[in-house]
Order: structure tokens, then sequence, then C-alpha cells
């Protein structure tokens, strides 16, 4: 026997034994970070999910035989889907990195058009319907054109041309009319196990968005020119032509969600939309923060509607007063801009507010 095995006998299973230790504690290191970071992940995209259902459980615990009924849902759902697409509306606006605030006073101009001329004038809804788009197509251009062309805040723009909307609302007739034509009213009359025609309408416009900014080259493009305009210069993307079209198609969502409504109520009023602004832009950039952490996105614009509706809708049934609905909404919308700007941050990206400005 060598002199060297005599003095170090079975020096291989130690060293083998201490290696095989240390790969162990490594895998096991690296399990455990693995399941922390989907965990956190989890908690970033479906953390307001995960509260929703907190807050339904709570209301339902309080009030089981008002809140937790099929009808509670079902009216919640299908009354608040203008709220929803209006939200949509300005997902699509920010999503280019401009913030259209003006959505809520090109729906009420858009509305008021459909019911002077189809319920004052008798004319047919279909050629009724079409005006509204064309003005909202018109709003649409004349926001590029004010932002994207001559360079101006899309912020301050729009909040000027959404008063100025409003106000125009009340100058074609600022009293509220009623009886559109019955084919349209049964058509919105329409509905599935309850839910009516307008969040039908509401739910295949979140797919269709979602489709198109998760599953599409423009969709990707988009995003991009949102999270930064310069970086998407230099990677040969036409970033005019792309935030205009998002802010067109932005006013032309609008004008599509007044069409919905105006067969929803059976008529139109110019002072429907003069609380939407505060909740749709809480509910758009709370949606940033779930989902799709940290970029304004269809499924989190979704979540985040209803989830403020459920709030509102549960504190009113336990007999909160109705200024809860000011004091929800003002302060969801502070949360929600504080959340978007962590989480944005946290993910490395842009905050969908704060590009706009």
């Amino acid at each position: 026997m060598r002199l060297v095995d005599q003095l170090v006998p079975d020096i291989d299973v130690p060293i083998e034994e201490s290696r095989t230790h240390a790969q162990q504690t490594l895998l096991a290191d690296a399990g455990q970070r693995r399941w922390a970071s989907i965990a956190a992940t989890g908690g970033r995209r479906y953390g307001l999910i995960v509260i929703w259902g907190l807050m339904i459980a709570g209301f339902g615990a309080n009030s089981p035989n008002v809140f937790l009924t099929w009808l509670n849902f079902k009216t919640m759902f299908s009354s608040q889907a203008i709220l929803l697409m209006l939200a949509l509306a300005l997902v699509v606006s920010l999503v280019s990195g401009d913030f259209d605030i003006a959505v809520s006073g090109t729906f009420s101009s858009s509305l008021v058009l459909i019911g002077e001329f189809n319920i004052v004038h008798h004319i047919g809804w279909g050629f009724a319907a079409l005006i509204a788009l064309a003005f909202g197509l018109f709003v649409g251009v004349l926001h590029a054109f004010l932002i994207v062309y001559l360079g101006l805040s899309s912020f301050i723009v729009t909040l000027g041309t959404g008063t100025a909307l409003l106000g125009t609302g009340y100058a074609f007739n600022s009293v509220a009319v009623s009886g559109v034509s019955p084919s349209y009213k049964s058509f919105m009359s329409y509905s599935v196990i309850g839910l009516q025609m307008p969040f039908l309408i509401a739910v295949v416009l979140t797919v269709a968005l979602w489709y198109l900014y998760g599953y599409t080259p423009l969709g990707r493009r988009l995003y991009f020119v949102g999270a930064s305009r310069d970086v998407s210069r230099l990677a040969g993307l036409s970033v005019n032509r792309l935030r205009a079209g998002s802010l067109i198609a932005s006013s032309l969502i609008a004008s599509l969600t007044a069409i919905v409504a105006a067969g929803y109520i059976d008529g139109a009023d110019p002072n429907l939309s003069s609380s939407f602004l505060l909740p749709i832009t809480a509910a758009a950039l709370l949606g940033s923060t779930v989902i799709w952490p940290g970029r304004a996105n269809p499924g989190g614009a979704f979540v985040a509607t209803y989830f403020l509706v459920t709030g509102y809708t549960g504190l009113q049934q336990i007999g909160i007063s109705s200024w809860v609905q000011q004091v929800f909404y003002g302060g969801a919308l502070v949360v929600a801009v504080a959340a978007a700007r962590l989480t944005a941050a946290g993910q490395g990206g842009a905050d969908p507010g704060q590009l706009a400005l």
C-alpha cells in the first residue's frame, strides 16, 4: 500500500459526500427561490383578484340574502358595462403612452347626437349610430393632430376637449329624451342567463383588446411605444402613426359605448356622463397593477372596474349613505396611481399615467 493511502485512507468518500451535500443545498436554495419568485409574481398579477374575492366574501357574510344573489351580481355586471367600456377606451390610449380623459365627453356628445337624430328627428338608429361614430372619428383625429403632430400634452389637451365636449352635448340637447327605435331597444334588451347585451358587448370588446395586445405584433408595438418613444423610433417603429391610431380608436370606442348606452337606457341624457371620469380613470390605472402588472391592460381594467363596483355596491347595501361613492372612487384613484407607479417601478417599466404628462 502506498504511503499516501496509509496516511489519508478513503479520502474520496468524504469529498464525494461533501460535494453531494453542497449540490443538494444549492438545489434546495434554488427551489426555494423559485417558489418565492412564483409566489411574488402571482401576488403582483392576481393580488387584486384575491382581494376582490375576499371583499365579496365579506359583504356576502354580512348580507347573504341580498349581496350573494344572482340578481345582485347580474345587476352589477349589466348596469356597469358602460363604465367598463369607457375604461377600456382609456386603456387604449394609455397603452401607447397618452392619456385620453376626454372619453367621457366624447361619450356624452355622441349619446346626445343619437338621441337628437333617432328620437327627436325619427331617423333610423343605424344612421344615427353612424353619425355618432363619425363624430368619434372626428374627435380622435383632432386629438391626434393636437397631441401627436403638434406635440401638446395629452392630459392638457383632452382635459380641455373633454370639458368642451360635455358642453357641446348640452348645446345639442340639454334635456333627457327617451324612446329609441323599438328594434334597437329590443336588441339591447336581449340577455343570456340574465346578463344583458351591454355586458356581453363589453366582454367581447375586452377579449378582442386582450388578444390584440397580448398576441399580435401590433399590440407589442403599441406597448413598446408606450414604454419608450425614443427607443421605438430607433427600432424603426412608426411612433406617430401608432399613437394617432390609439387616440382615434379610443374616441371611437367612446362613441360605440354611447350607441350601446342609448339602447340600454332607451334614450339619451346629457347628464349621464358627468360622474364617469373619476371611476373610469381609477379603473384603468388600478387595472395596470393586475394581470399584466406595470402595463395598462384590458383584463386588468375588467377586474378593476368590477372590483370598484363591488366595493361601492357592498358599502351601500350595508347602509352607508350615497356619499360613499365619491369617497370610495376618489380614494381608489389615489391608491391606483400610487400602486401603478410602484408596480411599474418594480417591473422596470413606465408608469401609465406618468407617460402622458
